[in-house]
């Protein structure tokens, strides 16, 4: 039995927001819209997971990229937690935290906290 965990789902020039999506692969890969690339490991074991090609498909970009000032995340992407090698559910805290930093309408700032 596949388990729902909880996300925030970041789409380009809207606000992020929370969903609910299965704990499988074919699920993220529906949000992000294709093959899926999980990384960017942001604080409080948050992991961003977007669409691997999503530059090359010509996605429209979305917001910098966190870990790399000078580059940016093209397409819908989404947020989730972790536990060893499994996706997890972000907590109440993670959601309030992260909804703050990827609000529109600018994109976070070089030295903003996170």
């Amino acid at each position: 039995m596949t388990k729902e965990i909880d996300i925030l789902v970041v789409e380009p020039g809207k606000a992020p927001y929370p969903a609910k999506a299965e704990d499988t692969l074919e699920a993220f890969q529906k949000i992000v819209g294709g093959p899926i690339e999980a990384g960017c490991y942001l604080p409080q074991r948050v992991m961003m997971v977007c669409n691997s090609e999503g530059k090359h498909m010509g996605l429209m970009p979305n917001r910098e990229n966190p870990t790399d000032s000078g580059d940016f995340i093209a397409g819908t992407f989404l947020l989730c937690s972790f536990e060893g090698e499994h996706f997890a559910s972000l907590t109440a805290a993670q959601q309030k935290e992260f909804e703050a930093y990827f609000a529109l309408p600018h994109s976070p700032e070089k030295g903003d906290s996170v």
